[in-house]
């Protein structure tokens, strides 16, 4: 229940607000018919760095193994705008599970401690404040990386939510594999991947005066 709960687009921390790089890849002239393929790329890139960021935070029993997993999401992150993104976002999670968990020691201590919060950590020290797993924390990520992208869609182009829907159910089978590989990652082999294409358009993004969402 409380993964339902944490994997909820309705649990108060802004995700509804960002689309993924969906926005300005439509922008670009990304058709309909390609936005499964844009999901399962930034679930097999973004998606499995911060299901890997989320996995170990889940672990982490001291404030310092989570601070250092904030560094290791800042240098996986180059573009001020989506480490900005982020951040408004993992703070966003943070005062929720605080909220629902306050008398947990090391989420207070983190909340105090942190200075970048990227979603990926904060996600990952709720989960282990909630009871939850480091694959289970993984399986959140993975899924909401989907799940945000089908639920912009819906906003941003002429589609139905059944459709969307059933971009992110297609997507299952990939979520699970990555969430199992993502609970055996040790810290010296989390995955660095590059995406210097929705990384220019982050930056374009948010310097853009018309745009519906954060990012």
């Amino acid at each position: 229940m409380l993964e339902l709960l944490l994997a909820d687009g309705r649990t108060p921390s802004g995700g509804y607000a960002h689309s993924g790089g969906l926005e300005a890849a439509i922008g670009d002239g990304l058709a309909v018919d390609e936005i499964p393929a844009f999901a399962r790329a930034r679930l097999h890139t973004l998606g499995r760095v911060a299901a890997g960021l989320a996995a170990l935070a889940c672990g982490c029993q001291a404030l310092d193994g989570l601070l250092e997993l904030d560094g290791e999401a800042a240098a996986r992150t180059p573009v001020a705008a989506l480490r900005a993104a982020d951040r408004r976002l993992g703070l966003g999670l943070l005062r929720t599970g605080r909220m629902l968990w306050p008398e947990d020691v090391l989420l207070a201590a983190y909340a105090g401690g942190s200075v970048t919060t990227p979603r990926s950590v904060a996600l990952g020290a709720v989960a282990r404040a909630a009871g939850i797993e480091p694959r289970q924390a993984a399986r959140i990520a993975l899924y909401e990386d989907v799940a945000g992208v089908a639920a912009a869609a819906v906003k941003l182009v002429a589609l139905d939510g059944a459709r969307a829907s059933g971009w992110v159910a297609g997507l299952a089978g990939e979520i699970e594999q990555l969430a199992e590989e993502a609970s055996r990652t040790e810290l010296e082999a989390l995955p660095s991947t590059s995406t210097p294409l929705l990384d220019g358009r982050a930056e374009r993004h948010h310097a853009s005066r018309g745009r519906l969402f954060a990012s």
